[in-house]
């Protein structure tokens, strides 16, 4: 079994070096010259990352293995593309070729991890049924409910505005106002539209994270260590690997900073408007 003893440790390396050959892969199809510039080690690294944070969540939860696969594909590509695309539409970065290039051998990148962990990473039991997680999650969806998912969107949207513009050395105002200013006049879109990017990147991430919820019972501080890590290590950390020669380095540092502050500090909101302790 890959689940326990050096299998625990197979695994994930086994999924790292899954990531970056089905990402150079689909990259030398796209881009040759892309791809050549592209470091396997870092993409290994990424993808062992992203192993040892699905880890826990994979092989504890008694999903079937069509429900881990629709699940965590649409959880990585969530907090990983989708949230590259809404933080570029946020900075006012324009959608180039390379970015395309780079972004859709990405997707093919994390759907297979989700295939590769699910057959590395079973769970002993397999009960989950991709109906009965849709009837969990409607179940769980009432007004209050709605309330809570709508407060942690704006949490997520008002830590990321506080963090950038307290921690991002980029901006020239050497206040604290002065920089928030500065983030929310960044064109092409207005205060308005970021603001509710922001929000509904903060909904978008709570919805992917109630599953887990509903089937990972933990106190509270171990579901925050493993939910802020697991969307820490997706969204910031493990890009941030995969991209290591093509960011500046103290730029790297402070998004990586800024990165693990805001999913840890959502992530504890998110925990303490939906754990449940284990019982």
């Amino acid at each position: 079994m890959l689940s326990s003893g050096i299998g625990k440790y197979i695994a994930p390396t086994a999924l790292g070096a899954g990531y970056a050959i089905s990402k150079m892969l689909s990259l030398r199809v796209m881009d040759t010259e892309l791809a050549i510039a592209q470091d396997f080690t870092y993409q290994f690294l990424a993808g062992i990352l992203l192993g040892f944070a699905l880890r826990p969540v994979t092989n504890q939860i008694y999903w079937k293995r069509t429900t881990s696969i629709l699940f965590f594909s649409s959880f990585l590509l969530i907090l990983g593309p989708v949230g590259q695309i809404l933080r570029r539409l946020i900075w006012g970065i324009p959608f180039d070729n390379t970015f395309w290039l780079l972004l859709i051998p990405e997707i093919i990148a994390v759907v297979f991890v989700s295939i590769l962990a699910t057959i590395l990473l079973p769970s002993p039991q397999q009960v989950i049924t991709p109906g009965m997680l849709w009837r969990r999650v409607q179940k769980e969806i009432n007004m209050p409910a709605l309330l809570k998912l709508s407060g942690c969107g704006l949490l997520y949207a008002m830590l990321f505005l506080i963090l950038q513009s307290t921690f991002d050395e980029s901006f020239a105002s050497p206040f604290w106002t002065g920089r928030l200013q500065e983030l929310l006049d960044l064109p092409p879109i207005s205060t308005q539209e970021k603001v509710l990017l922001l929000w509904g990147q903060g909904i978008l991430n709570t919805l992917i994270l109630l599953p887990l919820f509903l089937f990972f019972f933990r106190e509270k501080v171990e579901l925050i260590v493993v939910f802020g890590s697991l969307s820490f290590v997706v969204a910031v950390f493990s890009p941030a690997f995969a991209n290591f020669q093509r960011i500046e380095p103290l730029l790297l540092v402070d998004q990586v900073f800024i990165g693990f502050c805001l999913h840890f500090l959502f992530v504890i909101g998110t925990v303490f408007c939906f754990g449940r302790n284990k019982k």
